[in-house]
């Protein structure tokens, strides 16, 4: 009997760890999205309470789809890496997690959702996408003005779309630091998992209904694709980025870096306008005027006034009471371009010898120190730079107390631990300092972790 039973271990651990068919890994996708949807049906939701069950089922499947995205991508991670059955259910049951963990605060709205987004859906909802256009709705850039339109036309409510819109995001996101953290014929599982379950990332889209994983996903799809060779493909995705959030800005200096290092080229640049042109095409059919669309993004610019909004920047770490805002806001403003001056320096100096860890520091660095440096900065424009700190630290684990100290400042300001903004903004200095030393450590042939 014993030895039944232990022939019969041995072939289910070999099955379960062998290399499992396509179908295999599309069929357990597949039963984990359906077990999602039937779970959600039964599952008390505010804003589907006495709909009827063609309604409540369109506005479950609404929430269902970022899962199956979810899914379907950390499939193609663990086909790279071998996906054997056992893997494949693990991370099925990864992709579960992260989205109950998202909808969790489904019908939670607060912030800027209250104060912002509702309205402007009422106003595209009214009217058609044309007049919506001309109306000049909302503070997005048109790119998300064209999600908003198309949200106010599901059969689901706008709140649950808006933060599904999010998800979809939050896994486009999570694959673009799979590839980036281990570029190759494999994706790095970890980098997929951490990301995805990011509390920064988590609430981002499921309690406070923001879009930063959009943008951040697009950037991070962009350096991926310079690092692996296709430069066409990485400059559509940062002209993305930039067409979703002026935040993107942070890291496109490091393009200057990837052009000198041959990883771009001035015709990617074509590929670039030819992207935001192309963005910019449905909604000057629409009626909006070029100056009206460039003139957004300027607008933005002087919405805010203070030094700092909970960011934990440099102004975290100042009594700004009192301060002179527009003295001290050109003076941060100076020490921001001249940091991104010295890292676009230094990258462009290290062309040529400049790894895939380096790229990931100097991409760590220049979200960082940039926002760190700048006034009027809000507390989530660090979402970017806690991502690819993820991202680092899943390439190099001994970098893990920066990706930690970030993640936990950008909690904090974010929401309500028990931590100051002192305290949350000298945790960002420090983790700036441990990525500097050994990103100049990493030049001369020795990172942190080596010399550990």
């Amino acid at each position: 009997m014993r030895a039944r039973l232990d022939a019969l271990d041995a072939r289910l651990r070999t099955a379960l760890n062998a290399p499992a068919p396509g179908a295999v890994r599309a069929a357990l996708g597949a039963l984990t999205a359906l077990a999602f949807f039937l779970l959600m049906m039964t599952r008390p939701l505010a804003q589907l309470e006495g709909a009827g069950t063609a309604a409540r089922a369109a506005g479950v499947l609404v929430l269902t789809l970022p899962l199956a995205l979810m899914l379907a991508l950390a499939m193609r991670v663990e086909r790279g890496n071998g996906g054997s059955p056992l893997a494949a259910l693990l991370m099925c049951a990864l992709c579960a997690a992260a989205m109950l963990a998202r909808v969790s605060f489904i019908d939670r709205s607060a912030g800027d959702y209250d104060i912002y987004l509702a309205s402007w859906l009422d106003r595209l909802a009214a009217g058609s996408f044309a007049e919506g256009m001309r109306a000049d709705v909302g503070e997005y850039n048109v790119l998300y003005q064209y999600i908003l339109f198309l949200i106010t036309r599901l059969p689901a409510p706008a709140l649950y779309a808006v933060k599904a819109v999010s998800f979809a995001g939050d896994a486009l996101l999570a694959y673009g630091a799979a590839r980036l953290a281990q570029r190759g014929g494999k994706a790095n599982a970890a980098a997929f998992g951490a990301v995805l379950l990011l509390p920064t990332v988590v609430l981002n889209g499921g309690m406070f209904a923001q879009c930063d994983s959009l943008y951040a996903a697009c950037a991070v799809w962009g350096l991926a694709l310079a690092l692996e060779g296709r430069p066409a493909r990485s400059a559509v995705c940062f002209a993305l980025s930039l067409a979703f959030k002026l935040q993107a800005v942070f890291l496109l200096p490091i393009v200057a870096v990837l052009w000198a290092d041959r990883k771009l080229r001035l015709s990617d640049a074509l590929v670039f306008l030819g992207t935001l042109l192309a963005v910019m095409l449905p909604a000057l059919l629409g009626g909006k005027s070029l100056a009206r669309i460039v003139g957004i993004y300027a607008g933005q610019t002087g919405l805010y006034t203070g030094l700092s909004y909970n960011a934990p920047s440099l102004f975290g770490l100042l009594e700004t009471e009192g301060l002179d805002v527009y003295a001290y806001g050109n003076f941060g403003m100076g020490l921001a371009f001249g940091a991104a001056a010295l890292l676009t320096a230094a990258g462009i100096r290290r062309a040529g010898r400049l790894c895939d860890d380096g790229y990931a520091h100097l991409a760590v660095l220049m979200t960082l120190v940039i926002v760190f440096l700048l006034p009027r900065m809000h507390e989530r424009y660090f979402y970017l730079a806690v991502v690819l700190s993820a991202v680092l630290a899943c390439r190099m684990p001994l970098l893990l107390p920066v990706a930690a100290l970030m993640e936990l400042a950008s909690l904090s300001a974010c929401w309500a631990l028990h931590i100051p903004l002192f305290a949350a903004s000298l945790m960002v200095l420090t983790a700036g300092i441990l990525t500097g030393i050994s990103f100049m450590q990493a030049g001369k042939g020795l990172s942190i972790a080596d010399k550990t």
